[in-house]
């Protein structure tokens, strides 16, 4: 197959694109070529700046490609772009989305798409999960997505909304938006994982918002990038939304201990109240720190659909951890986000272990 891949040259998309060769696909890599993977004497190149939008239709307009995958589409207006480029000339468009669009922290909701309501037949479900996730896709009402605002200044998630609402709005236009989770994996460029196996290694205490209850699922690098090899290989995929994730569905406590056991340290977590932390000025709490502390119960999506359509591959989490720590281990890695204060992070442990337990002292006495 012939195939644009538009930002494949970081993350999963570098992945992405490694796999397409190896299974013998032709492969043209739509970039600014600041950054050349080791793979870029094996590909086609075209340059250009993504929001350029004029002349991305211009450069893209008249080619043909089986299939895009978009990996760079942060807008409703580069997703417009890519319609105009790209309707009648190719068979299939893909763009990466997130599960942010369901809304959660550091990802304020605005304009009437609101935070996705459970519905009381499911109800079970939310609580115990024992057999589907909460978040299904079809809980995102992408019709009531609002077009208030410029989207110069549209936060992540609202961007990502709004991308998905021309498609749907373009039903002629054959693609497919997958809802991508937090990726981890080696070399990716959150360094998730790093956060906290910096924070195991040095042996210190580390935080645990509301002792690491709240779950999450994570997806993995590499079976990221499988996907889209897979949903390309499958015409019931088009004009669909899937969520893509892990199989696990773990909670950030369990999380960091799979890492503990990889790294064979133990693991040194104090729970603290999410209050207490929202009210500690010293800690850096910008988006990144606040999504690395507390991860919400929402941000667990079904991946039931990904299953049924396309076979959806996923690798168990023992696996892809060992395979990121020791990447990470094999590698020169600048210190994690937050890190420059570590020391803040570890004396708010030791206040609140101390408070605690005088406060556990004074009940018992009584």
């Amino acid at each position: 197959m012939n195939i644009l891949v538009i930002g494949g040259t970081r993350d999963f998309g570098k992945v992405t694109v490694r796999k397409l060769l190896e299974r013998g696909d032709n492969v043209t890599v739509y970039s600014r070529g600041n950054v050349k993977p080791d793979f870029w004497d094996d590909v086609s190149h075209i340059a250009g700046d993504r929001t350029d939008h004029t002349g991305f239709i211009n450069s893209l307009s008249k080619k043909q490609f089986d299939a895009v995958i978009d990996n760079v589409a942060y807008t409703f207006k580069d997703v417009q772009a890519a319609v105009s480029a790209f309707s009648g000339n190719v068979g299939r468009y893909l763009v990466s989305s997130t599960a942010s669009v369901y809304g959660g922290p550091g990802h304020a909701i605005s304009g009437r798409a609101q935070q996705p309501k459970i519905p009381a037949s499911r109800v079970d479900e939310f609580i115990n999960l024992s057999t589907h996730c909460p978040i299904m896709e079809t809980d995102l009402d992408l019709t009531e997505v609002s077009w208030s605002r410029d989207d110069t200044v549209h936060e992540y998630a609202e961007g990502k909304r709004q991308l998905e609402r021309v498609l749907l709005d373009n039903k002629d236009f054959p693609s497919t938006a997958l809802r991508i989770p937090s990726v981890i994996g080696p070399d990716e460029n959150g360094n998730r994982l790093w956060f906290y196996m910096q924070r195991i290694l040095d042996g210190k205490a580390i935080i645990l918002r509301d002792g690491g209850a709240a779950i999450f699922r994570p997806g993995f690098r590499d079976d990221v990038a499988q996907s889209f090899l897979d949903i390309i290989d499958q015409p019931k995929t088009i004009n669909k939304t899937y969520n893509i994730a892990g199989l696990e569905i773990v909670s950030l406590k369990t999380f960091l201990q799979i890492i503990s056991d990889t790294l064979d340290m133990p693991l040194n977590g104090v729970g603290i109240p999410g209050n207490i932390l929202e009210s500690t000025s010293d800690l850096p709490w910008d988006d990144w720190f606040y999504d690395f502390f507390s991860r919400p119960l929402l941000y667990v999506p079904s991946i039931l659909r990904a299953k049924t359509d396309f076979g959806l591959k996923t690798t168990p989490i023992s696996d892809w951890v060992k395979t990121t720590v020791d990447w990470y281990n094999n590698n020169d890695i600048p210190d994690s986000t937050g890190y420059q204060k570590r020391d803040v992070e570890v004396e708010l442990c030791h206040q609140w272990q101390k408070a605690y337990m005088g406060l556990t002292e004074q009940i018992l006495k009584h």
